[in-house]
């Protein structure tokens, strides 16, 4: 009578399997949870998916050798590259980055330093767009300056409320047309960023952080700011500056800026980063 052979588990499949499932579900819970827009673009979103479900077909591909023999030696070494950061990803709670994350910069006040104006306008719908004209028609007379700024949808009532939504819109056309909008009042919330050994003791800037495509490449934006009592502003606490735009001279370029007459603690919003597009 022939004995069976025994079967022994073949650890170098079994390690595989692991890791592939282990990071299909960290990508896939990271999307369920939210955490993920830590990180990431929305636009990468899904990708990360496409790539979590290949990764469990592949595991499950992989389950039928699970119990066959080793043909050839394999050194095990290889999959602690691949274990070390799956590990790190369960250990290490999501954080919101900020300006003394070691990866942001800092912030860019140059209108040569961002998307230019008219990139964001033509991402913008062509029924935004008619919309706008239809407006600026019906509303002819109003002066050239709030003429401009009716179409704009970053203002409210006579004001320019820079929110999650239309802050790099909002970035863009400040910088693009500064004297049409110079004198109008505005109110953003942002967080204190004064890293800047070019910033007087009076300036600050109540930045977002804007991602291109993922954590690595974050860049605080926003408008340079004069307030009396910057001293006594936390850095990167939310808070919410109410004041009028204004001209200054920063690093020899004149550029829009906020003369605040208010600035209150804020709550940091869901949608804390900013997207160019």
């Amino acid at each position: 009578m022939k004995l069976k052979s025994k079967r022994y588990l073949n650890i170098n499949v079994a390690l595989k399997i692991l890791l592939l499932l282990g990071f299909a579900f960290f990508f896939l819970n990271s999307v369920v949870t939210g955490s993920v827009s830590l990180y990431v673009h929305p636009r990468i979103i899904p990708y990360l998916i496409f790539a979590a479900v290949v990764m469990v077909i592949i595991a499950l591909l992989l389950m039928g050798n699970l119990f066959n023999p080793q043909k050839h030696k394999v050194s095990l070494l290889s999959m602690v590259f691949f274990a070390i950061p799956l590990l790190m990803a369960f250990t290490l709670s999501p954080k919101s980055f900020n300006s003394s994350t070691g990866t942001v910069g800092d912030v860019q006040l140059s209108g040569g330093n961002t998307v230019s104006n008219e990139t964001v306008k033509t991402a913008q719908s062509t029924e935004d767009q008619s919309n706008s004209e239809a407006s600026s028609i019906e509303s002819g007379v109003e002066d050239s300056a709030h003429e401009k700024s009716d179409e704009s949808s970053f203002l409210q009532n006579g004001v320019i409320v820079m929110n999650s939504n239309n802050y790099y819109e909002c970035l863009c056309e400040l910088y693009a047309d500064m004297n049409q909008y110079k004198g109008l009042p505005i109110e953003v919330v942002g967080f204190v960023f004064k890293e800047n050994d070019n910033f007087a003791d009076n300036e600050f800037v109540p930045a977002r952080l804007m991602m291109v495509c993922c954590a690595a490449d974050m860049q605080p934006v926003g408008l340079l700011c004069q307030y009396d009592q910057t001293s006594q502003l936390e850095a990167d606490s939310w808070v919410k500056v109410s004041g009028t735009i204004e001209e200054t001279e920063f690093d020899g370029e004149t550029i829009p800026s906020i003369v605040a007459q208010n600035v209150e603690s804020a709550e940091e919003p869901d949608e804390a980063y900013v997207y160019p597009y």
